[in-house]
């Protein structure tokens, strides 16, 4: 049946009146669908799909063969409810969707593969239940090549990864990613004219064992004749970009080595200076004049606007509202040079002067004193200017002239006069990415009177006056990235990489010259296991000062390089930063004089508090997460279980403990977006809060900088004087113990998967 859509222009006054038949080309789209027209297909109740089930697959889970099916199970809500029209049940679709899950399995080593369809009636409806039975597993008895060259000095064979695929399962598209592979080096390395081999497979149906024969006609070494360049317009204007700016970007000359990947990093470089839309990369065979040897390349590009601004809005769990706003020029000063001009705002609805919507926020975000409403919102306002390639060299220079404010939810606040970043980088291969950077700050970091007075020996409030001034600090850092990963955003398979060296040097009018050192690594697994996905991953970090003095057991660090733990994407059973060494600030407190006849104070039980972290110089964090999507529900939604663990200590003072660690199950769900997964996760926090110091302040309000003491309960026979040395208060202060298990539960909102 041929259906021809006839539209017309109307008006808006004829329009209103007949708007319902907007309503049908939805209609349309829904109900011609196959799975649309199985559900809305008229039968019996008794001929309605009830569940559809997978038995006897050796190698494939449920929600993969599900994928492969026409036949489909109804919603959650339709099974259970009754709310929406089950599916009729197509006995000529289910036969042929047997025949595609035995086509699955077959093409994956099991070639006598066989499912047979069973339809059990219910007195709900049809449970189809696929029997898989798959037969012996082949494997790979030999590979043998012909007409492969010689690699080139120290490299490995080509027939390497074939050679190494002797013993496995012959899954056809294990074997053919292989072969691809091998194909892709040899135009790597200047064989042009190389394709697919002629395969030639002999297999042994008694045994169960394949022989593979591959024959490889590479073809000669090639190199590049001439690069022709062609250039298009915006709507047919002058085009404001010349050929030799593109020639630039190319970095390949005539008498070049052909190599395919140099032409897909040529055909990135230009995409990434965002000068063009369209870039398109084609090899031209020369005239019969010139040796078979040669190919010229024919390059055709497709300018982009040079000009573009965007607006953006949002809310999360750390920042409440936040907005974003960028203008770009990508043609600044030449082709592949752009600037930005970009400016963000966070704690908007919370923070000076927005603080007209606080409940929209986080209970933790409304209880951080550094996103008070009289501290003013987080903002970035920054200019970066960029290059695609550094003189020739294959690496992008970029550099950031920038004011900030930033906080640390219970931790620090950040604020920047004036900073400059600077940095270099280079994608060595697709996944190995490598940074290099040198950055400069003029500001303040601003902390918890507290921390001043424990961390720096500064328990005056004319010394905390006087450490607000401006300070400058220096950082060159360098860091590395290797992904195997099959998905940025929500990865099934692979593992990732990460490492970063930070050196720095920081001034200010009380703390002398300080020079400190900080290095992170993390390794990330993801493997398909149980019908789902096991992702784990172990971070460890590190931060020094050699020589600086200790206050505490402590080196004397900026506050924003110390390291701390807890939070969204750390150990998800506690709140951000707050597992770890913490000091308390209590209210209600007995005087009393001392033998000596000084003033001392005493914490009241029951007394109210508020955690202040101090953070540390080591830290260990492992995680641990299954993650699986349940189809029966929806296939965009993951239901996730996980298991943090995580540890922070002073190196100076202290050493790794394993009865230190704490370690918090939860729950999580998933929905996967466009954007990325949106996820909620639920941790559980099974201990109580640590002890720690407590710390009082005369006046009951640590924002006015009142006189510090120690109200840390005198338990033991601790010595008194320690209770009259502010900075080594003992940690004898412990929180009651919350009242039931809801109390310890601990809600993180986030987008993107957690690690």
């Amino acid at each position: 049946m041929t259906r021809t859509l006839v539209t017309r222009r109307l008006s808006v006054s004829r329009l209103l009146p007949w708007g319902w038949l907007l309503l049908l080309p939805v209609w349309c789209l829904v109900f011609a669908s196959p799975a649309a027209a199985q559900t809305g297909a008229r039968c019996d109740a008794g001929d309605r799909i009830e569940r559809v089930q997978f038995e006897g697959s050796p190698a494939f889970d449920d929600l993969t063969m599900a994928m492969s099916l026409v036949t489909h199970e109804p919603g959650i809500l339709a099974r259970t409810f009754g709310v929406g029209t089950r599916p009729c049940v197509d006995t000529l679709e289910v036969r042929r969707d047997a025949l595609r899950l035995a086509v699955l399995h077959r093409q994956a080593g099991w070639f006598q593969a066989e499912v047979v369809p069973l339809l059990n009636r219910r007195k709900n409806g049809i449970r189809v239940v696929f029997q898989v039975q798959p037969g012996r597993e082949a494997t790979i008895a030999d590979v043998a090549t012909t007409g492969l060259p010689e690699a080139p000095e120290r490299r490995r064979a080509y027939d390497a990864r074939l050679e190494a695929l002797t013993g496995r399962r012959f899954d056809r598209n294990q074997v053919d990613t292989v072969i691809a592979a091998v194909v892709t080096r040899l135009r790597d390395d200047g064989y042009a004219r190389a394709t697919l081999p002629r395969a030639e497979i002999r297999i042994d149906t008694a045994e169960a064992k394949v022989s593979l024969t591959l024959h490889f006609a590479p073809g000669p070494l090639t190199t590049i004749g001439d690069v022709h360049i062609g250039i298009r317009a915006v709507n047919g204007k002058a085009a404001w970009v010349d050929s030799s700016d593109v020639a630039r970007l190319l970095n390949i000359e005539p008498g070049d080595r052909f190599s395919a990947r140099a032409i897909l990093d040529a055909q990135r470089a230009l995409y990434r200076s965002e000068a063009f839309r369209l870039v398109l990369v084609d090899t031209v065979t020369p005239d019969s004049t010139k040796a078979d040897s040669l190919l010229d390349l024919r390059v055709t590009v497709a300018e982009a606007r040079t000009h573009s601004a965007r607006l953006g809005v949002g809310w999360a769990t750390l920042e409440c509202g936040r907005a974003q706003a960028r203008l770009t020029d990508r043609g600044f000063l030449g082709v592949g040079r752009r600037v930005e001009l970009n400016l963000r705002a966070s704690k908007l609805g919370l923070a000076s002067p927005t603080d007209v919507a606080s409940g929209l926020c986080s209970d933790a975000l409304r209880e951080d004193p550094y996103s008070a409403d009289t501290i003013g919102v987080n903002y970035y306002v920054g200019t970066t200017l960029s290059n695609s390639r550094l003189f020739g060299l294959p690496v992008m220079p970029m550099l950031s002239v920038y004011s900030e404010r930033r906080s640390e939810p219970f931790a620090y606040l950040r604020e920047t006069t004036i900073g400059a970043l600077a940095e270099f980088t280079r994608s060595f291969t697709p996944r190995l990415v490598g940074t290099v950077g040198l950055q400069y700050e003029n500001g303040r970091t601003d902390v918890d009177p507290v921390v001043y007075c424990t961390r720096f020996g500064q328990c005056r409030p004319e010394e905390v006056v006087l450490s607000l001034f401006g300070r400058g600090i220096g950082i060159v850092s360098t860091s590395a990235s290797y992904d195997r990963t099959n998905d940025v955003s929500n990865p099934a398979r692979g593992y990732r990489l990460r490492g970063e060296l930070r050196a720095g040097e920081t001034v200010s009018e009380v703390v002398s010259t300080v020079r400190f050192y900080r290095t992170s690594g993390e390794v990330s697994s993801y493997r398909r296991a149980l019908g789902g996905v096991i992702g784990g991953r172990v971070q460890m970090a590190a931060a020094f000062a050699p020589g600086a003095e200790l206050v505490g057991g402590s080196p004397l660090l900026p506050q924003q390089e110390r390291l701390f733990v807890g939070g969204q994407n750390s150990v998800r059973g506690f709140q951000q930063n707050l597992l770890g060494p913490v000091t308390y600030v209590v209210n209600n407190v007995r005087e009393f004089t001392n033998p000596e006849g000084f003033s001392e104070v005493e914490v009241l039980p029951g007394s109210s508090f508020r955690a202040v972290p101090r953070g540390g110089t080591a830290l260990l964090v492992g995680n641990l997460e299954y993650r699986r999507n349940f189809r029966f529900i929806a296939e965009q939604l993951q239901v996730v279980t996980f298991l943090d663990a995580g540890t922070l200590w002073e190196t100076s003072s202290a050493s790794f403990r394993w009865q230190d660690l704490r370690a918090t199950p939860g729950i999580g769900l998933r929905v996967i977006t466009p954007l990325g997964p949106f996820r909620v996760d639920i941790g559980y926090r099974p201990y109580g809060l640590r002890a720690g110091p407590a710390l009082y302040f005369a006046g009951n309000d640590s924002e006015t900088l009142a006189p510090i003491m120690c109200a840390s309960p005198r338990v033991g026979n601790r010595d008194p004087r320690d209770f009259e040395d502010l900075i080594n208060c003992p940690a004898t202060f412990q929180p009651p113990r919350a009242g039931g298990a809801l109390s310890r539960l601990v809600f993180h909102f986030g987008l993107g998967q957690a690690f």
